[in-house]
Parts: structure tokens; C-alpha cells; sequence
């Protein structure tokens, strides 16, 4: 790496930093300060606290807490490491690339000062000076020894940053694509997610239950003791003594318990961090308090080379990105075309596909809806987020072993649809104009009655809202069974909900359309008067669905009063209902038709002009 090369484009990065805070403003320049302040002043506490930790708390304390504490250090800092990646997906490189790739330059230079330039985050600034601190007030209060982590976490951070700055650009080759971008954000949010769920999933099987055996038991014998006093079975001088034994035994269970259960916990976390790669620096600083060197050696060796080996696929990555590996189109040969794929003229292709009972432009629009979603990722992050719903709350009920009775079991089953059903379908349907962005005008050139655009949208929904809700009534009806009829009955009731759902949806999705940012579900463009009408919309729902479980309360009434028991009048109620509201919607359909061709002009205005 040539020298004057590495200064000039250090000169050059520090150029465009002070240029860019000067053209964002004075505002922007005196929240930064802010910012930088006191990131600053957080620094320089956390270096004092942890330089009186380390001097006064760690080295009365037993090994296993020096491991749990650099794990728990570890473990927040790795929090907070990834909302900081969540904010910053794509890598935003300080100097690019194909600047220079013209110029006699050394590329490796403008690429080792982007990669510095990723350590400067608040995340480091703020942790690393707290770190260093505990390491040196252990250093004073332990012995000399303790240095030796320094190297350990210099290997640390250099293997984390380099891992994320090789993530972010492979991220940065994949969204290349706009499509693939989309797909990995929502992907990489979802995970998060998934991770923020862990304490739930860790509450479901509720590992700390077994602490309350032993007080159990001992309220058992002290159950006994009291009955066999009342019974006069026992003096006063024997039944102290029992008591006494009673909690001696108590005592001696405690410590056993608690003796195994630390012994486990120990022997649990050490495993993990031996085959976990950040597990290693905790480790190795808790070796070095026993005294043993060779685990913080091999750990800055082994952390080294992890980061070494993906810093230097990083810089492949960004040389094969600003060289057009990733988006040079691959001509084939002239000699060798390809040969021809013979089709079949029999072959009906999936967007010219129809719907039993439903009109031919109906059917166009639901399947052309339908393949719209199944490659946005708005409508894989619907699919997610109500499986994750069914992990929290079935995670609830599993934990607190609940046994409803039977008579609220379909009530749950139908609540718990109607919930997922709400949460995949509210922002689909109720804005379902908003995501069609600038596609919206071909809505609006077409001469389709606009009620069949309204029935096609329809449909194509309900695979994803109907299939995820009688997805949860299946799991529902299978952790709490129910008596035969009810189970179709409360899927007449879904589609009842759903088809009433719709009427409502449309209505609100030509009211209040949102334009949607690509590939997010985030509008581009907020407004009082939408969100006020979302909220409407939420207030009504619940009302609007009452009269859907008249024919379940009638059932039970007549069951409660023993007028008639055991006959499935629900069932057969609930499909007249569902045949009642799919004639009204048919019906209202048209109306609703005629609302969109009154009001498309302006939704165009709102979730194209928006955008543009």
C-alpha cells in the first residue's frame, strides 16, 4: 500500500465530512454536537464505572460471574451492534470505488479508509472505553495478567466489524437487484423479530420452575404438621421440633438445588461460548483470572483470523461490485443460439387462468394481484408477522397451562383467526390502492368495471388472510379440540367475517390511500385524515362482526336452558349467515364499484403524484 496514496484519500474523506455537515445545515450540525457530546460523556462514565468495578466488585468475585459478566457485556453490546446494522442495511461507502478505478491509485487504500471510517459508531464509542476501564481496574486489583484481554477484544472488535462491513457487502451485491433488495430488508427485520421473541420462547418452557419444588413439598409438610396438631396427635414440643426438621430439610434442598442448578448453568455457558466464536473472548478473560494464558492466545489467534479472512473477502466483494461482476449482463454466443422451447398450445398460463363462478375479468385481476404478492415482500412480512403472533400468545397459554372449558373454545378458535385474519389483512385490503403505486394506472386506463377490480383484489387476499387464519384455527382446534360441528362452523364464521371484512376494507381503501414506500410497510406520505380513518375503521370492526356469532350464542343459550342440546344449530345458522352476507356483498359490491370510479381520479393523485 503506498503511503501517499493512504494520506491523500484520508485527506479526502475528512474534505467530504466537513463538506457534507456544512451543506446539511446549522440545525443538523448542532444535533450532531449533541449526539457527539454525549456520546462522549456516556464514554467517559462507563470508563470510570468500569474502572471501579474492576477494582473493588471483580476480584472478590467467583469465576463463574466474571464469566457471566463479560457474556452479559458481550451479549448488550451485541444488541445494540445490530439496531445500529438494522438502521444501515446496504453499506454505505465513505469513498467510492469507481472514483478511482480509473486513476493510478492504490484501491486497497480508499478501501481500508472506508472500513475505518464503519468503526466510528456510537455502539464502539460508547462501549469500548467502558470495557477498557474494567479491564484495567481488574489489571490493578487482580495483577498484571489481566492486560492480556486487551488483545483479546482488539481481536474481538476486529473480527465483529470486519464480519458486519463483508455482511454489508454482500448485501450491497444482492441489492443490485431492486427486488432482491426488498426481499433481504423485510428478511433481516423479520429476524430480528425472531430474535427479539427468544424471552418468550424461553418463558414457554419455563427452566426456573424447578426452584419451587422444594418450597412446595415444604408447604406440603407443613399442611400435615398443622392437621396432625389440630388433631392432637402431636405435643407442643414435638410439633416444634417437626417444624424445625421440616425446614432444616427446606434449607439443605435449597442449597443442593441451588448447588446443581449453578453447576449446570456454569457448564451450560461455557459450552456455548467454547463453540460460539464470541463466546471466546468472554471465556478468555475468565481463563486469565484462573491464571491460564493459552485461551486468550488462541482466542486473538482465532478471532485474528476470522477477521483477517473476512475483511479480505470484503475487499473481493467490493472490487467484483464496483467492477460490474454482479450486474454485467452475460451475452451468449451467436453461433450457439439456445434452442427454441417448443410450447404447448393446450397450456394455460397462470395469469390467464379463470375462477369457477366468477367473471373473466375478475379472475384476471385476482391472479394478476395475486402473483404482485407473491413477489413483494409487504406480503411476506404479512406472512410472518402472524406466525410470530401465534408464538407470543400460544407461547402464553402453553406456559400458564390454560384449559379453557369447552363451551370457549370455539369463541378462542374464532377469536384467534379473526385476529391473524386482521393482521394480514388490514394493510393488504385497507390500502390495497397505496401498494400498486404508480401500477394503479392501469386500473384506471382499463375498462373493467370497476367492481370486478374490487372482487379481483378481493380474492387474491384471501389466500394470504384466510389461509394464515384457518392456519391458526387448525392449531387452535388441535391444542383445545372441539365438538365436530364447530370446527365448520367457525370456518362459515371466517368467511362471513372475511367477506364483511372486504365490504368495510374497500370502503377505507379508497377513503384514506397511503402511498407505500417499496419494499417496506412504511407510507412515504402520512396524513391526519387517513390515519383518523384507520382508527374508525378499527372502531368499527368489532361491531360490524357481532352479528356473526348470533348463531354460536344461540346455540348455547338453547344449551343452557335445555331447550334443545347436542344439535348443531350453530353450523347450520352460521352457513345461512355466510349465504345472507355473500348476497349482500354481491349487492354492495356494485356500490362500492361505483364509489371507485367516482373517487380513482384522486386516488391516482394521492399514490402516484406522491411519489413522483
Amino acid at each position: 500500500m503506498n503511503r501517499e496514496h493512504l494520506s491523500a484519500f484520508i485527506w479526502l474523506r475528512w474534505r467530504l465530512r466537513v463538506n457534507q455537515i456544512r451543506k446539511a445545515g446549522t440545525l443538523n450540525a448542532v444535533v450532531m454536537a449533541i449526539v457527539g457530546v454525549s456520546a462522549i460523556v456516556a464514554a467517559v462514565g462507563l470508563l470510570i464505572a468500569g474502572f471501579v468495578v474492576g477494582l473493588l466488585v471483580m476480584p472478590h468475585a467467583p469465576p463463574h460471574a466474571h464469566l457471566w459478566t463479560w457474556d452479559g457485556i458481550v451479549i448488550v453490546f451485541w444488541f445494540w451492534w445490530m439496531i445500529g446494522l438494522m438502521t444501515d442495511l446496504q453499506r454505505n461507502e465513505a469513498l467510492a470505488l469507481d472514483k478511482f478505478l480509473h486513476l493510478p491509485v492504490s484501491i486497497s487504500g480508499a478501501f481500508l479508509v472506508n472500513y475505518i471510517s464503519s468503526l466510528f459508531s456510537l455502539t464502539l464509542t460508547v462501549f469500548v472505553p467502558g470495557m477498557i476501564g474494567l479491564v484495567i481496574g481488574m489489571a490493578i486489583s487482580i495483577g498484571p495478567i489481566m492486560l492480556l484481554v486487551l488483545p483479546v477484544m482488539a481481536a474481538f472488535f476486529f473480527a465483529l466489524t470486519a464480519i458486519t462491513y463483508q455482511f454489508q457487502g454482500w448485501l450491497a451485491s444482492m441489492m443490485t437487484n431492486p427486488r432482491k433488495r426488498r426481499t433481504v430488508i423485510v428478511c433481516v427485520t423479520l429476524g430480528f423479530i425472531v430474535v427479539a421473541q427468544a424471552p418468550n420462547l424461553i418463558n414457554i418452557f419455563r427452566p426456573w420452575e424447578k426452584f419451587g419444588e422444594a418450597n412446595t413439598r415444604r408447604m406440603e409438610r407443613h399442611n400435615q404438621l398443622n392437621q396432625e396438631n389440630l388433631e392432637k396427635k402431636l405435643t407442643p414440643e414435638e410439633y416444634s421440633q417437626r417444624v424445625k426438621e421440616v425446614n432444616d430439610q427446606y434449607q439443605a434442598e435449597q442449597e443442593a438445588s441451588g448447588r446443581e442448578t449453578l453447576d449446570h448453568a456454569v457448564s451450560t455457558t461455557r459450552l456455548i461460548n467454547l463453540i460460539l466464536p464470541p463466546g471466546w473472548f468472554p471465556l478468555a478473560a475468565t481463563e486469565l483470572v484462573n491464571g491460564s494464558v493459552w485461551p486468550a492466545l488462541l482466542a486473538t489467534l482465532g478471532l485474528g483470523l476470522i477477521g483477517t479472512v473476512s475483511l479480505w473477502r470484503a475487499y473481493r466483494t467490493t472490487l467484483k461490485l464496483y467492477t460490474g461482476a454482479y450486474t454485467a449482463t452475460k451475452h451468449k454466443s451467436a453461433q450457439t443460439p439456445a434452442p427454441a422451447v417448443p410450447i404447448d398450445p393446450n397450456r394455460v398460463l397462470f395469469l390467464e387462468r379463470t375462477l369457477p363462478r366468477v367473471s373473466e375479468q375478475a379472475s384476471a385481476v385476482a391472479f394478476a394481484v395475486f402473483r404482485s404478492l407473491l413477489r413483494a415482500p409487504e406480503a411476506k412480512f404479512v406472512l410472518i408477522a402472524p406466525i410470530i403472533m401465534l408464538v407470543v400468545f400460544g407461547g402464553i397459554f402453553v406456559s400458564n397451562q390454560v384449559t379453557p372449558p369447552a363451551g370457549l373454545r370455539p369463541l378462542i378458535a374464532y377469536a384467534a383467526a379473526l385476529g391473524v385474519l386482521f393482521i394480514s389483512g388490514v394493510q393488504l385490503i385497507g390500502n390495497q390502492f397505496g401498494y400498486d403505486r404508480a401500477g394503479f394506472r392501469a386500473y384506471v386506463l382499463s375498462p373493467l368495471p370497476r367492481r370486478e377490480i374490487l372482487i379481483g383484489k378481493n380474492l387474491a387476499m384471501a389466500p394470504v388472510a384466510l389461509g394464515m387464519a384457518v392456519f391458526s384455527l387448525l392449531i387452535i382446534g388441535i391444542g383445545f379440540p372441539m365438538r365436530i360441528d364447530h370446527y365448520p362452523a367457525v370456518l362459515a364464521q371466517l368467511l362471513t367475517s372475511y367477506l364483511i371484512f372486504c365490504l368495510l376494507a374497500n370502503v377505507l381503501s379508497m377513503l384514506a390511500p397511503m402511498p407505500m414506500a417499496a419494499g417496506s410497510m412504511q407510507a412515504s406520505n402520512v396524513k391526519a385524515v387517513p390515519v383518523l380513518l384507520q382508527f374508525v375503521f378499527m372502531t368499527i370492526f368489532p361491531f360490524a362482526l357481532a352479528p356473526v356469532l348470533i348463531p354460536y350464542g344461540l346455540e348455547v343459550l338453547l344449551a343452557e336452558t335445555e331447550v334443545i342440546r347436542g344439535v348443531p344449530i350453530s353450523l347450520v345458522l352460521s352457513l345461512g349467515m355466510l349465504a345472507l352476507v355473500a348476497f349482500i356483498y354481491r349487492k354492495a359490491i356494485g356500490w362500492e364499484g361505483d364509489m371507485l370510479a367516482a373517487r380513482e381520479q384522486k386516488i391516482l393523485d394521492v399514490v402516484v403524484s406522491k411519489l413522483e
